[in-house]
């Protein structure tokens, strides 16, 4: 699904597009903006901001639904744009959670992801060690060593450069 996208398009289901007025934001901080749109948008997952003297931008990203708010201080103004992702896409956002922000479900998803690679690491360390101190013979696992060595360099090869 990720690496061969014309079977599985990642057309959005929903995109929801309100712009409205709401008086003061210039003296509401960036921490107060992203509490009140979680309450006035239900909007949950992990957040970015970004700010300068004219404008405030809030991203948030869960997956099967991404949102992006800009609060105008100019015009006392929100856009909000909220996409609702198909299923293909949802999987595919799954693969881009990353970081230990966003509440207490998102640190244990990074906690129990970081514990499985590390597992899987070990698991490969370990095993490779009793083979090669339990086998006499080691032609045949070298062979299947080298082929799926060299495929994995394969694939990092031509996602980098196709």
């Amino acid at each position: 699904m990720m690496i061969f996208e014309a079977p599985f398009p990642r057309e959005n289901i929903k995109v929801v597009k309100i712009k409205e007025r709401i008086d003061g934001i210039r003296s509401i901080d960036a921490d107060s903006l992203v509490r009140w749109s979680t309450v006035k948008y239900n909007l949950r997952g992990q957040h970015k901001t970004r700010e300068n003297e004219e404008r405030i931008v809030i991203d948030f990203s869960h997956p099967g639904i991404t949102a992006s708010l800009e609060f105008t201080r100019q015009y006392d103004s929100v856009y909000v744009e909220i996409r609702k992702a198909n299923f293909n896409m949802t999987m595919n956002q799954f693969h881009r959670l990353h970081g230990y922000s966003g509440g207490w479900n998102y640190f244990l998803w990074a906690f129990v992801y970081d514990l499985s690679s590390t597992s899987m690491i070990i698991f490969s360390v370990t095993g490779f060690y009793l083979w090669y101190k339990t086998e006499r013979r080691r032609l045949a696992g070298w062979l299947v060593l080298a082929a799926s060595t060299i495929l994995t360099f394969s694939t990092i090869f031509y996602l980098m450069y196709n």
